[in-house]
């Protein structure tokens, strides 16, 4: 169930670009040694700000955030009135359902989004943008409890949080192996060697990388940390490129079997659901449908001007 654990962080990424909604453009937003920026000014700057883009398959491409932002508030409106059309937009009460399942999972996530000018509003207006996307693409879909059960049954896998190491790095050149041994048997620590002496970007944080798990190391270093006791580190270990590597072992966590219980069972309901609803429904036809029916206008003449251009892209006119 990997693909449900970085719900929050999603929609914490996805969020961000409604906290600007938090700003007052009519008063100063920051000053800088007493002179004040204003709100404006730093809209204005944000709109058109230059060096920026997204990520589009394997390429960046360039463009301005205002024009990005203009896109996809576009296409969510789009989506939004193409549900309602469809008669399977989501009502209140599905989005305060899938709210409180949030809240459950995280619950300092309102907390967490209030500290970058995220609302309670701007979360049910994204949550109601995926539930609009997930009964577009699952209409007509129906996934049984005994179909759950069995999928769940026959992909024990999928479904099993393998074995994780607890670990601390360190990663040098092999000129200064010695060097760190020679700290070590002196008695500093290893997170303070990691920091004095690592090259991992992990050196900021005393070599700490966390939790790593077993199917994400080569077969050769998960032997040498079984064979490691906890609280002591490992033998030196070249990587391929050259450099040398040697880890703390700071805890062992067995694989678990992920239970079959409520949630589980709503997730990979979903999940189904979703694996067979791309095959019987289309979004991404009925999308480019509904743009090219879409008569959209921009006040501002040199973001409309790319505007039209972008609709006419991406329908194909």
């Amino acid at each position: 169930m990997h693909q449900f654990r970085n719900l929050v962080i999603a929609a914490c990424l996805a969020l961000t670009t409604l906290a600007s909604a938090q700003s007052d453009p009519t008063k100063p937003i920051a000053t800088v040694n007493g002179e004040s920026i204003g709100g404006m000014e730093y809209f204005r700057r944000m709109e058109f700000l230059p060096g920026y883009g997204k990520m589009v398959g394997n390429r960046f491409i360039e463009g301005w955030p205002g024009y990005l932002a203009l896109q996809q508030i576009i296409n969510e409106r789009i989506l939004l009135q193409l549900a309602k059309e469809k008669a399977v937009a989501p009502k209140d009460a599905d989005i305060a359902a899938e709210l409180n399942l949030r809240l459950k999972n995280s619950p300092k996530l309102l907390e967490t989004l209030a500290k970058v000018g995220i609302t309670k509003a701007d979360l049910e207006h994204q949550i109601r943008v995926d539930l609009s996307e997930f009964n577009l693409i699952t209409m007509g879909v129906n996934v049984t409890d005994q179909e759950v059960e069995q999928h769940y049954k026959d992909n024990p896998t999928r479904f099993t949080v393998p074995k994780r190491y607890k670990l601390r790095l360190i990663a040098v050149t092999e000129e200064k192996k010695s060097q760190v041994d020679t700290a070590l048997a002196g008695g500093k620590t290893f997170a303070d060697v990691a920091r004095d002496m690592s090259s991992d970007p992990s050196a900021l944080q005393g070599g700490a990388i966390g939790d790593v798990p077993a199917t994400a190391l080569a077969e050769a270093v998960t032997k040498m940390l079984d064979l490691t006791k906890i609280g002591t580190t490992t033998e030196w270990i070249k990587g391929a490129s050259g450099g040398w590597f040697k880890f703390l072992v700071e805890d062992v966590k067995p694989s678990e079997k992920i239970p079959l219980d409520a949630n589980t069972k709503a997730q990979l309901r979903r999940s189904l659901m979703l694996d067979r609803g791309r095959v019987r429904n289309n979004l991404d036809k009925m999308m480019t449908d509904a743009r090219k029916k879409a008569k959209i206008t921009v006040v501002q003449p040199g973001l409309n001007e790319m505007i039209q251009e972008w609709q006419k892209s991406v329908t194909g006119d």
